[in-house]
């Protein structure tokens, strides 16, 4: 009997219990929600991966052209008015999603013969349309006689209809979603549709929101700034938070600043306009306005440290209340709510049916303003609220920086471009310190990612925009004091060594990293972390052991290289480690410079730990990579018979300018704390023009690389060294 079929058969008290923790629910779905909230297993390693994702995404050449072509209108852009060029810049055309909807009502309500009415929602109606939105529509049957269709009949004949029609492709029907839809594209547009015929609830919602930004130029600009931030960082997207989840989220943030009543203090003076058991009445008559003194910065800025320091997991987010109840008890306690069960019982007298109770068994619960058991953020997960934090707290370090306030094309163009930069930034310092040091910093809720990467937490190394020489100054006059502070704490209480040797060690090798990008600027890329000295961004690659690798080491090989302290994960990083040495010198002809660690080190030697972090300077003017054939041969090895082509290339390429090249990056290699997976990282210099653009000779380079890895066979690498040891 599987897992599934053993949960949903009820117990003596007909509850469902947790196979971890035993706790009962009443429902499966709830259950099976609770368990993965509390026993999802390493969240930090699912954000690592959608950081990875988050990074090739910005290495794209659309995305560095987008920044670039915005940079130029912040610079054109008047005093005072970059903030209107950004949204300017991103915002959707209104009347030609406006012209799109007349006509596909005209359409669908001429197909019915005016059975139905067509009405929009969302972006269109709230005015928040950027250029990627799409459009959404609420079919309302008007024929309420004996004869009307259900939903489920006009559902179908809306779909056929769709799908026989030459004004719209690529239709398909999502019929299992909490409110089915019709998804589909115009044709003579372009433009993307939603149609809903079963709930108009999202109607009444952005009349509320339309009527609610009219109210101030500031407000509307607050809302669309905020959705194109998150959209720009993926915080919105499919499987993640919503927009109308954001909006919400807005609307509670006014009202913790005392800008915006309560949704039961709007409906307090107002008759009800009950639909399907919900009241969507409100009058914003008595509502004060926001304070002259306030900017559309400030309110961003606000929304920014509120949610930075928010407790999701603890919290119900109200919009109707005005407040945050306790999640235990706000739902478990008979009477602690009591707006919410009268709603549930005029939802069940209004549509016959039991309504679904609100899903509290969520990583974040925010409740929809209006339609109280909705929990509009029960799609976030907990690796996209991790990410959100990481975003909020970089947003509200930025908006707290008097120096990039007072540049504000620098502040928008690091809110949307350049603070992802620093995210990957600083996930890339967490994952140089030890474990142990990882795992203290994960304990520490208020310290960001920017933050673990200045050690000594000094103001002047924590700007996020500098001069560069200013940033060179800075980072060496603090870097020195931090390795003397660490000295002088050791010396004076021994005490307090044998605790935390490890983070003390951490401090020093950070601090002496800093003096050394000062001392060495031009043969270590900047670590600064200004907009206009942003890291490069990067190609990475990340290998990991499989079962035939690790068969791959006999017994004999590490019998010979046993080391006690060290697993065969170690024998198969430091076997990789060589094996990547040698496709680079060997097969690729790179000239390679070693700069980290400063001095080689032996990997085959048992004196000598294999150290976690490599970097290269790479450089050659011969390109090897193009039209390098991957297919084995029976004859001979994969390696032998990829050092021949080589061999073939450097006798026939260099008189051929098309294989002339000016490759020059650096190369870093990354062996994981517990040495079961190598991380790859490949930036372009300063210098290089081309940078990681799609066709340029890094990029080429480094897709081959990944092509050499997928095919290479690990055993070759093993067979070789124990014929070198013989």
């Amino acid at each position: 009997m599987s897992d599934l079929e053993t949960r949903t058969r009820p117990s003596q008290d007909e509850s469902v219990h947790c196979k971890v923790c035993d706790a009962p629910f009443k429902t499966l779905q709830d259950c099976l929600a609770h368990e993965l909230l509390k026993h999802t297993i390493k969240p930090q390693k699912k954000l690592r991966k959608c950081l990875d994702a988050i990074t090739k995404l910005f290495a794209s050449e659309q995305i560095q052209c987008e920044r670039r072509v915005l940079k130029a209108t912040l610079a054109q852009a008047p005093a005072g008015q970059h903030l209107r060029a950004v949204l300017a810049f991103y915002s959707g055309n209104c009347n030609e999603l406006s012209a799109c909807f007349a006509q596909v009502r005209e359409t669908l309500q001429k197909q019915l013969q005016g059975r139905v009415k067509v009405y929009p929602f969302g972006s269109l109606v709230t005015g928040l349309a950027l250029k990627d939105s799409d459009i959404d529509l609420f079919l309302e049957q008007t024929d309420t006689s004996s004869n009307s269709m259900s939903h489920r009949q006009l559902f179908n004949k809306i779909y056929n209809f769709l799908r026989r029609t030459d004004c719209f492709q690529d239709v398909f029907a999502i019929r299992h979603a909490r409110v089915p839809i019709i998804r589909c594209k115009h044709v003579y547009s372009g433009l993307s549709l939603d149609i809903n015929m079963s709930s108009p609830n999202s109607t009444y919602n952005s009349r509320f929101v339309a009527e609610l930004l009219g109210r101030d130029v500031r407000m509307r600009e607050l809302f669309l700034f905020l959705k194109l931030w998150a959209k720009k960082l993926k915080i919105i997207g499919s499987g993640s938070m919503t927009s109308y989840c954001l909006i919400t989220l807005i609307i509670f943030g006014m009202q913790q600043r005392r800008q915006l009543p309560s949704i039961k203090q709007l409906q307090a003076r107002c008759p009800v306009l009950e639909v399907m058991g919900v009241n969507y009445a409100y009058s914003f008559q008595q509502v004060r306005p926001i304070p002259a003194s306030l900017t559309t910065l400030d309110l961003i800025s606000s929304f920014f440290e509120l949610y930075s320091q928010m407790e999701f997991e603890k919290k119900l987010l109200s919009p109707y209340l005005g407040c945050a109840l306790d999640l235990e008890t706000a739902f478990s306690t008979p009477g602690k709510f009591p707006e919410y069960e009268e709603q549930l019982k005029a939802m069940h007298k209004a549509t016959g049916e039991q309504p679904e109770p609100f899903q509290y068994q969520r990583c974040v619960c925010v409740q929809d303003p209006f339609e109280l058991q909705h929990n509009v953020g029960q799609s976030i997960s907990i690796t996209n609220l991790c990410y959100l934090r990481e975003c909020l707290a970089l947003a509200t370090k930025a908006c707290s920086d008097k120096r990039l306030v007072s540049t504000p094309a620098k502040l928008y163009d690091y809110l949307l471009f350049g603070l992802a930069e620093k995210l990957l930034q600083g996930q890339r310092l967490d994952q140089e310190q030890p474990a142990k040091v990882r795992k203290q910093m994960l304990n520490k809720p208020e310290q960001t990612p920017m933050q673990r990467a200045q050690p000594d937490g000094s103001e002047a190394t924590t700007q996020i925009v500098a001069d560069d020489a200013m940033d060179r100054t800075q980072v060496a006059a603090t870097a020195k004091p931090a390795v003397a502070a660490t000295s002088t704490k050791t010396v004076a209480a021994p005490a307090n060594a044998a605790v935390a040797p490890t983070a003390n060690c951490a401090v020093v090798a950070a601090a002496e990293f800093a003096a050394e990008v000062a001392a060495k600027p031009k043969e270590r890329l900047s670590s600064s972390s200004s907009v206009e000295n942003a890291p490069p961004l990067m190609h990475v690659h990340t290998l990991k052991p499989t079962n035939n690798d690790l068969k791959s080491l006999p017994a004999d090989f590490l019998s010979k290289n046993r080391n006690v302290k060290q697993t065969i994960y170690y024998y198969w990083a430091e076997c990789y480690v060589d094996a990547i040495k040698d496709i680079l010198t060997n097969i690729y002809g790179l000239n390679l410079k070693l700069i980290e660690p400063e001095e080689p080190l032996t990997t085959n030697s048992n004196s000598n730990a294999l150290p976690q972090h490599f970097t290269w300077l790479i450089n050659t003017t011969l390109d090897t990579w193009s039209a390098r054939n991957f297919q084995r041969s029976t004859r001979q090895s994969f390696f032998a018979q990829q050092l021949q082509q080589t061999i073939e290339f450097i006798k026939t390429r260099p008189n051929n300018a098309n294989y002339a090249v000016n490759l020059c990056g650096r190369f870093s290699l990354i062996v994981g704390p517990d040495y079961k997976e190598l991380r790859l990282e490949l930036q372009p210099m300063p210098s290089d023009a081309l940078g990681l653009q799609r066709h340029s000779p890094l990029t080429k380079f480094f897709k081959s690389l990944k092509n050499m890895l997928c095919n290479y066979k690990f055993k070759e690498k093993v067979i070789s060294l124990q014929q070198y040891q013989h």
